[in-house]
């Protein structure tokens, strides 16, 4: 009886083990990317951005205005400089616009105003540093940085075996 007890016990392992092997190789083959190739006829597959070319942008810029100096002047130097930048921007797929701000400067300038201010230190989400003033950089970067920020993606295909 003890013998049957032990046989019984290693059977019982060999198969625990065998199904936690099974397991772990299931769950790695649905982690992995589907390849598009590999998908039967009727199953949807998200198409990849074409290579070389940005994804297309639903926003742009209306308008915009620093709050202290002419956008087409820029500031006296801009070499250094620190300013808070209107945008006013338009969803071109919903025709919705709104008005954001954004602080723009260069090190030196930013390090100007800290010291004007008396801060040791300065936070900001809304904030872009550029080496000078370049009104066409400034626009595109926060342009671009909006864009990532609201990108909407797609919702991936559902798998018909996992619902």
């Amino acid at each position: 009886m003890c013998h049957a007890v032990a046989v019984d016990q290693v059977t019982g392992t060999i198969v625990f083990a065998g199904a936690a092997v099974g397991l772990l190789i299931l769950l790695r083959r649905l982690s992995r990317p589907v390849d598009a190739a590999a998908l039967e006829p009727g199953q949807a597959a998200i198409d990849p951005e074409p290579e070389g070319e940005p994804p297309a942008q639903s926003l742009r810029v209306r308008s915009h205005y620093f709050r202290s100096f002419d956008s087409e002047a820029g500031p006296p130097d801009p070499d250094c400089f620190h300013d808070e930048v209107f945008l006013e921007l338009e969803n071109s797929e919903s025709g919705d616009a709104w008005t954001s701000s954004y602080f723009v400067g260069t090190p030196s300038g930013i390090a100007q105003l800290m010291k004007d201010e008396g801060w040791d230190e300065m936070f900001g989400t809304d904030l872009l540093i550029v080496r000078r003033f370049d009104r066409e950089l400034i626009l595109q970067s926060l342009l671009d940085r909006i864009n990532e920020q609201y990108e909407i993606t797609p919702e991936p295909p559902r798998d018909r075996y996992l619902g």
